[in-house]
């Protein structure tokens, strides 16, 4: 019997088969290019493409695995081509036991090898085509599987068995659900047809293992605190995609959309993992890619470039407050046109909306201020040099100030709205002011002397004064009621988008540094010991303190709540020392003096 059974185990069992007839467990004979149960039955075989197994060792996990390829044809990435809404609404993915089942295996991206291949991009417009049912959701067992489930325990009366239980590392299914199901949505500015990480990673991450392993990190990651090894789990998930990515001598589209997933998200597993080396792998392509020539080829590789490119924009914003300006050197090649369709409309970018300058010069304004805190911090003594810099710094500050004062975003009716019904286009034109709002709170707080020459140009060209009672004040008093005034004006309006909006992900950033000026006592006011009345500055400062610390605390919920964790701190003590009496209290000092540099998003 032991040589019996020995010899059974040794028995080499089939693993190929179309997936037709895997998911009907029916023998295939593997005929290619169609196998002949589907040639026969006249149906359209959908190839041999394998589902990727996850082990419980992730580190052992064989890189070897890639995907099969049918053909040589070139795949392109048409970021144009997704502004043509489908004929019914977007399908949200299934994740099924057999992929293929619910996201048909096609050659559009066998391809995709993890190999050595020159630049192709993505084509949205094949990848988004309208799906046969209405809008789903997610759900794992379905109603009438729910109900089969309940009427086996009814009929079985007999004690069942119990079996070991199955591991989600596993089960790439589960987390990819959760991906689709909350993940991708929180993770582009609005969620439509258009969000690249819905449709493209729906169609691609059952023939890219990179895109599959990018996709169940994030969805791990959010659930880190649900159990303890979903952080394992998501940590395994993304170093195995680090590796697929270091392991290719040229990345191709498929592996700059893996960085843009989990390059910005290593927060979501460690707080204080910035991704800095991803940023630079992306940031050393993009520019590669536009001194080689490889974009002349045709306009849709382009139009991929240009997306990539924007991405870039948002990634660099976020990194330059909390990382020194020799690790976030910016692309060396120009922004391209801004992304619009016939006729001539704004086409809303995921990351961007539609700030992409705004960004693009709150990005120079958080390299300038976090270089020259750092620099007053370690400076010991006055020198020429320092003197120098300094008035360098004020210059640029000025220049900066300019830039976002002249700075417009397009008109609402000319921008493609998104058919996402929690983002309506004026909430991307909000997102879009609120960058120019903060840039320029950051600079007049660094650099007062750029406020105080703006207050002066107000006094000489307004019919009234900007500050009741302004002349009774000393200049530093003026200064700080009207930052407050300004914060205050800010947070109005960001209040006016809730956090059901896709503009979620994209407001602790703000909210960190808009609340750095919510000062409730006003410097050069007394109040004696005992006195219990408040004015209504008082008031609606805290107010307003509590409105922020209520959204970053619902942010814990809705958002991977690591970093978000650390926003409140942040915010926290710097209201602490601002209420300590502290004067020039600034977040981003707090943030240094801490060690609390996080991705706020």
């Amino acid at each position: 019997m032991p040589e019996a059974g020995m010899k059974r185990r040794s028995t080499k069992k089939s693993r190929g088969g179309c997936s037709r007839c895997k998911a009907h467990h029916l023998k295939c004979d593997e005929t290619k290019p169609e196998c002949g149960r589907c040639s026969r039955l006249g149906i359209a075989c959908p190839g041999y493409v394998q589902k990727y197994k996850w082990l419980n060792d992730i580190n052992n996990l064989s890189a070897a695995t890639h995907a099969t390829t049918h053909n040589d044809t070139d795949v392109d990435l048409d970021w144009l081509g997704m502004t043509s809404p489908p004929g019914r609404p977007m399908a949200t993915p299934t994740v099924a036991e057999e992929t293929p089942a619910s996201i048909p295996a096609s050659p559009l991206w066998d391809s995709f090898a993890l190999q050595d291949q020159p630049f192709h991009v993505l084509d949205f417009s094949q990848l988004i085509e309208p799906k046969n049912t209405d809008i789903a959701t997610i759900d794992v067992a379905g109603p009438s599987q729910r109900s089969d489930m309940l009427q086996s325990l009814r009929t079985h009366k007999r004690e069942v068995q119990p079996r070991a239980q199955a591991s989600l590392a596993h089960q790439p299914s589960e987390l990819l659900s959760y991906y689709f199901k909350n993940v991708s949505k929180l993770y582009a500015v609005y969620d439509d047809y258009r969000n690249p990480f819905r449709s493209v990673v729906s169609n691609m991450h059952s023939h890219s293992q990179v895109i599959s392993l990018a996709a169940q990190s994030m969805a791990a990651a959010c659930l880190n605190e649900i159990h303890p090894r979903f952080n394992i789990i998501g940590r395994k998930l993304r170093q195995e995609a680090m590796n697929l990515i270091f392991s290719q001598p040229q990345l191709d589209s498929k592996a700059l959309l893996a960085l843009m997933m989990f390059g910005p998200t290593g927060n979501w597993h460690d707080a204080t993992d910035l991704g800095l080396d991803f940023y630079a792998m992306m940031r050393d392509r993009i520019d590669d890619l536009a001194a080689t020539g490889e974009l002349v080829q045709h306009e849709v590789n382009l139009n991929s470039f240009n997306f990539f490119r924007e991405a870039m924009v948002f990634w660099e914003m976020l990194l330059t407050f909390v990382a020194d300006d020799t690790a976030v050197r910016k692309c060396s090649t120009p922004l391209g046109p801004v992304l619009t369709c016939q006729p001539a409309k704004h086409i809303a970018h995921p990351w961007t909306g539609v700030a992409r300058d705004a960004i693009e010069i709150v990005a120079d304004v958080g390299r300038l201020v976090r270089s020259h805190r750092k620099r007053h911090r370690q400076q010991g003594f006055v020198t020429q040099a320092y003197v120098h810099q300094l008035n360098h710094d004020l210059e640029r500050a000025r220049e900066l100030e300019n830039q976002l004062l002249a700075c417009r975003h397009p008109d609402a009716n000319n921008i493609v709205h998104p058919e996402d019904a929690e983002t309506p286009v004026w909430h991307l034109t909000t997102l879009a002011e609120l960058y120019r709002y903060a840039g320029l709170l950051q600079l007049y707080r660094v650099f007062p002397d750029t406020l105080s020459s703006r207050l002066s140009v107000e006094d000489n060209h307004a019919p009234a004064p900007l500050v009741p009672d302004e002349h009774a004040m000393d200049i530093a008093h003026r200064r700080s009621k009207w930052l407050t005034s300004f914060a205050l004006e800010a947070l109005r309006l960001l209040e006016t988008m809730p956090l059901e909006s896709g503009t979620r992900d994209f407001q602790p950033f703000l909210l960190v540094i808009l609340s750095s000026e919510l000062v409730c006592e006003l410097p050069g006011v007394d109040h004696p010991d005992g006195d219990e009345e408040v004015d209504s500055h008082f008031v609606e400062v805290a107010l307003m303190r509590k409105l922020v610390l209520d959204r970053l605390t619902t942010c814990l919920t809705l958002l991977p709540p690591k970093p978000i964790r650390v926003c409140i701190d942040i915010v926290k003590e710097t209201w602490r020392r601002i209420d300590a009496g502290q004067k020039n209290v600034y977040w981003l000092d707090v943030v240094i003096q801490n060690g609390w540099e996080t991705i706020m998003a």
